[in-house]
């Protein structure tokens, strides 16, 4: 008489740890990996394609989902990492049936085979194209640059390129502004950190405010105590013992009522070219956040010349 096997035995020779619903799957793990690594660097890809330039991004701290443009940066390169790292272990347990497709479908001989042969010729002739300029492909990443610049409004652009890279001091000499007046106005607007030798990028990660911002604040006479920039020992400044450093830094509404000048009208004749201003900002500050070299430009304009 036979005696029925009870569920809790095993069959002879039949190892438990053998079922694939308990072993770890290697080529599902790559294949997991590959595709979330894909997609996030199609998401962090077209993110970085519409950023403004780097010295746009850094002045403004440009910010996407959350992310600043550094942050994104950080992200494609190091899921570009694991992406490259994964795909290639996903060629290692995947090499047989790769290597089937550079052989011959009948003698299975390894030999000339359309498929990769376009592939071939795809690839190449892309890179070819790009490294040429050839179009549609030099349109597309000219319109490409023409997309990024148009962030940058012309009162956004900072002073000189990469300006956050620069310290303090260095920053207040290009700007004409004396190093302990643009100090003086930092620390009366709350500024942590605020030394002469501290670079721009680091104050502005301290504060949790765009470098932009901060400069802004360097050049704001509201906000300074103490002698104005242009100003030395004795009431004698830079202008010929103008004690106020010269019409630069008077504000527009000050110049406007010096002149003789409608504030209407001179406003009316600085928007009429594209410049953003406000009349309580000195015309050196709407000259330099406006692109201009010298308030002298400005002040032209504002005359109607």
């Amino acid at each position: 008489m036979n005696t029925p096997e009870l569920p809790s035995q095993s069959k002879q020779g039949q190892n438990p740890t053998a079922d694939p619903r308990s072993s770890f799957q290697w080529r599902a793990l790559t294949s997991v990996i590959v595709t979330l690594s894909f997609l996030t660097l199609a998401v962090s890809g077209a993110v970085l394609w519409a950023s403004p330039p780097g010295r746009i991004a850094n002045w403004t701290d440009w910010a996407m989902l959350g992310l600043r443009k550094s942050q994104w940066i950080d992200l494609h390169i190091w899921f570009s990492m694991l992406f490259l790292a994964a795909s290639v272990f996903h060629i290692v347990l995947n090499w047989r049936p790769l290597m089937n497709y550079f052989k011959n479908r009948w003698t299975r001989q390894f030999g000339l085979r359309r498929e990769w042969i376009a592939a071939v010729v795809v690839c190449g002739g892309l890179f070819a194209a790009v490294r040429i300029e050839l179009p549609p492909f030099s349109s597309f990443l000219a319109f490409t640059d023409d997309f990024r610049e148009s962030w940058g409004m012309q009162a956004e652009r900072p002073p000189i390129p990469h300006a956050e890279l620069l310290t303090v001091r260095e920053l207040a000499e290009k700007a004409g502004v004396d190093v302990a007046n643009a100090l003086a106005r930092l620390q009366a607007h709350g500024i942590q950190g605020a030394d002469p030798d501290v670079r721009m990028a680091e104050l502005a990660r301290q504060n949790r405010m765009p470098a932009q911002r901060i400069y802004d604040l360097m050049l704001s006479p509201a906000a300074g105590g103490g002698q104005q920039p242009g100003q030395r020992m004795g009431g004698q400044g830079r202008q010929g013992g103008q004690g106020a450093g010269g019409a630069g830094w008077k504000s527009l509404s000050a110049f406007c009522a010096e002149e003789g000048i409608d504030l209407a009208a001179a406003m009316a004749r600085i928007e009429a070219k594209g410049i953003r201003a406000s009349a309580d900002q000195t015309l050196r500050e709407i000259a330099i956040n406006n692109g201009y070299q010298r308030p002298g430009d400005l002040m032209q304009i504002i005359r109607g010349r």
